[in-house]
């Protein structure tokens, strides 16, 4: 499926409402279409505000629930017309329903879409909640978020948990921080560049939905996520000497991406005339561009130590804020098919970062 990026809000202030609004506008500009926020009986005016904007814009926005807000709202699993009046177009399920429940929501005859918990629900018991559930189209996950320093998930376990859902034709989100940031899913992305958190992110096979955890982010986060949603940057410091031919590398689409056991290959056609040079030790992070192969350009990017080969040039190395991406890129080899396959594969796109 097409992933989907989007944005957080906190309602609890009123002051905040009107930023909150115009980062709505922006991010939709953008391509962001989900937005995520709490919801409850004092704050249900505020969430109202926000769902009219956010239908205008073509958001799909959805609010966190438990039974006590349900209580609140006077709602029930079997009764969600509330969040259908104020505009919502669908109800995470944060905690507290038994299977049952949860699927009396999920066979809503409102269009309301019902999030499971994907961080915490347990996946043995997908399946019993399958069977009770007369419309899976209904049904999307999305992960928690952890505002404390070391409480969050692993990407590995995030990654596991995602796949039980993804697996099941049921779309999962996730939320990354702002550097530094606070909501963020995974612990290990909670310091990162946005733009680095979400490409990782956005490169999982089990991930369809990446948002912004922490509200009111800057006009720069949201570029840098919604830059990652439409090309994985690889950043490379280029080493002195490189040539005209070696430069069209550089800002160029590489669609076809095959992820080996030591390297990284990208290929795209395109004529050149790259000379053999700078014949030099491989190590882990170097770019190297294939010489004398004039109908293609060609990179490899080591993972591993290897020794000087006549065939490749060494012509930098990975900005190393960069090569967390290394460790996570996805294979993109549906560029060969001459069928299309419906499935968006973004492109790999590496930038010269500066001179070494």
């Amino acid at each position: 499926m097409v992933k989907r990026i989007g944005i957080s809000f906190a309602v609890g202030r009123r002051e905040t409402v009107p930023r909150t609004m115009e980062i709505m506008k922006k991010a939709a500009e953008l391509g962001f279409t989900e937005a995520w926020s709490g919801v409850g009986l004092d704050t249900l005016e505020i969430v109202k505000e926000i769902a009219k904007l956010a239908n205008s814009l073509g958001y799909y926005y959805f609010v966190d629930i438990n039974p006590k807000v349900l209580s609140d709202l006077g709602a029930s699993p079997g009764d969600l017309g509330v969040f259908k009046r104020i505009g919502v177009g669908g109800v995470r399920a944060d905690w507290g329903f038994n299977l049952e429940q949860l699927a009396a929501m999920a066979n809503n005859d409102l269009g309301l879409k019902v999030e499971l918990n994907a961080s915490v629900f347990p996946v043995d018991e997908l399946d019993n909640l399958l069977k009770l559930v007369k419309k899976p189209e209904n049904l999307m996950a999305s992960h928690d978020w952890y505002p404390w320093e070391y409480t969050g998930l692993s990407l590995n376990d995030a990654l596991a948990k995602s796949k039980e859902f993804h697996d099941r034709g049921i779309p999962v989100g996730i939320f990354i921080s702002v550097k530094d940031g606070e909501r963020t899913t995974v612990e290990g992305l909670r310091h990162m560049d946005i733009e680095n958190s979400a490409t990782i992110l956005l490169n999982s096979k089990y991930i369809d939905r990446v948002l912004i955890g922490d509200p009111l982010p800057t006009d720069e986060d949201l570029v840098k996520v919604a830059n990652a949603r439409k090309r994985t940057r690889i950043r490379v410091v280029v080493y002195d000497g490189l040539t005209e031919e070696e430069a069209k590398v550089f800002n160029r689409e590489f669609r076809d991406v095959r992820i080996k056991e030591k390297t990284i290959g990208l290929t795209a056609g395109g004529k050149n005339s790259i000379k053999p040079r700078n014949i030099v030790r491989r190590f882990k992070g170097a770019v190297t561009v294939i010489n004398n192969n004039p109908d293609y350009i060609q990179v490899w990017i080591f993972k591993e130590d290897a020794p000087p080969d006549p065939r490749f040039n060494v012509i930098g190395e990975v900005y190393p804020e960069d090569m967390v991406i290394i460790e996570h890129l996805a294979e993109r080899t549906r560029s060969i098919l001459s069928v299309p396959t419906g499935e968006e594969e973004v492109p790999v796109v590496l930038i010269p970062y500066k001179s070494a």
